[in-house]
């Protein structure tokens, strides 16, 4: 008798586990917005039948059989109520990490010259350094380290040269400004490093958020050619701008030349896209808004290291790749019609990725080097361009598909390391859950803004020449009508 008493009590408690959890369960589910209403409340009402039900067997004097059924569904419901929360609080912890507060990271070199005998920052105390753009932190940074006799300049070739002609000890510089210089100007690789500082810079520009699943809204997306931190100033080497019209289900992607001759929205002066990636993110958005005549209000950043781990936690995308126009150079033969470019990491020879023309499904490599190549079109830029909206539409399609479920957790593993954004995680979970509650079939156009190559001063470089894409005014007029109709409210 004894027994059955006992028996009957660790029912119970095992009864009250499950009620409890499931309220917690229940409470996670609404209070994190994580699934829609339209399969919440349904779920939650069939599952309280089936709690209801259960807790009646287990606190019940009931046959074994009915006890052993009890038990069994009682440990499968709890075991994916633990799933659900985990999903949950996995999803919310992921937004924490991606979404940008606001702060990035430049970082400064110390450069000398190649052949001195300079090792080390503290080698150059009371030395004469010179110094070209540095903000008041880095300079203080330097300061901390080691005296210093500064010479200041409003030009970066004359900085370089002061020190080829040992007017100077070393240089310090904006180590992105000097990677702009060494792509035009072979007296760079008579430098090398010494040391770096990263400084940390608090943006005060704001965006302009909207009600996403209610308005339109256009999102920056930058891709940056680098493994490191997302959040460190760097060239923009992929720049697209998706407009999205979330009542029509419309979404119209616009590709922009990574060398396209532009104002910088801050500096009021003319430079290469990529280069305003230098000045933060919000630099890049801004400036891409002020040439299309449109606000962003979002941006997304990810570097080519997760580029790659998207795409293949997708499981691929599908593409219909071109013909390729010409050989990569004289020194690399890829072959018959077949496109070939440069790894994730930059390598080639045994690790150069090939790609066959036509329809196919291209996994995160592949993905990558159809989107950087252009040696091997004629459009050039303007052909990479087309290549990278390809991708971004291969993307959303296959984001949207209810695959994508099946695919989640890795898909935020991939994501969470390299990827930074403006946009909350309110706004993200609402767009997802307007999908799984309305279905919606996307309609997706894809462009790309062109140009014609030529040579100009930028203001990253001082003022000196480097090559540049002279934009089309027709392509942009085009982008400007195509964006202001899906921007149209009814």
């Amino acid at each position: 008798m004894k027994k059955k008493r006992k028996k009957l009590k660790i029912y119970r408690v095992l009864a009250l586990l499950l009620v409890i959890l499931t309220v917690f369960a229940a409470g996670t589910l609404i209070y994190f917005n994580v699934l829609p209403y339209k399969y919440l409340v349904p779920g939650m009402v069939v599952l309280g039948f089936i709690i209801f039900f259960i807790v009646c067997m287990l606190c019940r004097k009931t046959r074994g059989y009915v006890k052993v059924i009890s038990i069994t569904l009682t440990i499968i419901i709890m075991g994916i109520e633990v799933a659900g929360i985990n999903y949950a609080f996995g999803t919310i912890t992921f937004f924490n990490k991606i979404f940008d507060i606001g702060v990035r990271t430049e970082t400064y070199g110390v450069y000398v010259l190649d052949d001195s005998k300079y090792e080390k920052v503290k080698d150059l105390d009371n030395k004469k350094i010179s110094v070209y753009s540095p903000s008041d932190k880095a300079i203080e940074k330097l300061n901390k380290e080691i005296s210093f006799k500064e010479k200041d300049y409003d030009n970066i070739d004359e900085a370089v040269t002061s020190v080829l002609d040992k007017d100077n000890d070393a240089i310090y510089v904006n180590s992105g400004l000097m990677e702009i210089y060494k792509e035009s100007y072979d007296k760079a690789k008579k430098l090398r490093l010494v040391g770096s500082y990263d400084i940390t810079m608090k943006s005060n520009n704001k965006l302009k958020s909207v009600k996403v699943t209610e308005k339109p809204f256009a999102v920056y997306l930058s891709g940056i050619d680098t493994s490191g931190r997302v959040n460190k100033s760097a060239r923009s080497d992929v720049n697209l701008l998706a407009v999205v019209n979330p009542v029509e289900g419309k979404v119209l992607i616009v590709s922009i030349p990574r060398d396209y001759y532009v104002t910088l929205a801050s500096k009021g002066a003319k430079d290469k896209l990529t280069h305003a990636g230098i000045y933060g993110v919000l630099e890049s958005a801004n400036t891409v808004g002020k040439l299309l005549d449109t606000d962003v209000n979002y941006y997304a950043r990810v570097n080519f290291t997760s580029f790659v781990k998207i795409i293949d936690a997708l499981g691929g995308i599908e593409v219909n790749v071109d013909r390729p126009d010409y050989r990569y150079n004289d020194s690399i033969d890829c072959g018959s019609n077949t496109i070939c470019e440069q790894n994730s990491q930059r390598q080639f020879g045994t690790k150069m990725i090939y790609i066959k023309p036509g329809k196919q499904t291209l996994g995160g490599e592949k993905a990558l080097a159809y989107a950087r190549n252009r040696h091997q079109f004629a459009g050039g830029d303007n052909a990479r361009g087309k290549h990278q909206s390809q991708i971004i539409e291969g993307v959303i399609n296959k984001a949207i598909s209810p695959a994508i479920l099946t695919k989640y957790n890795k898909l935020l593993s991939s994501l969470q390391n390299g990827v930074m954004t403006n946009i909350e995680q309110k706004d993200i979970t609402d767009l997802v859950n307007m999908q799984l509650d309305k279905n919606i079939k996307w309609q997706i156009e894809s462009i790309s803004l062109t140009g014609l190559d030529s040579y100009d001063t930028t203001y990253s470089t001082g003022g000196l020449k480097a090559y540049v894409m002279k934009p089309d005014e027709k392509s942009i007029a085009n982008a400007k009508i195509k964006i202001s109709e899906i921007m149209k409210t009814e």
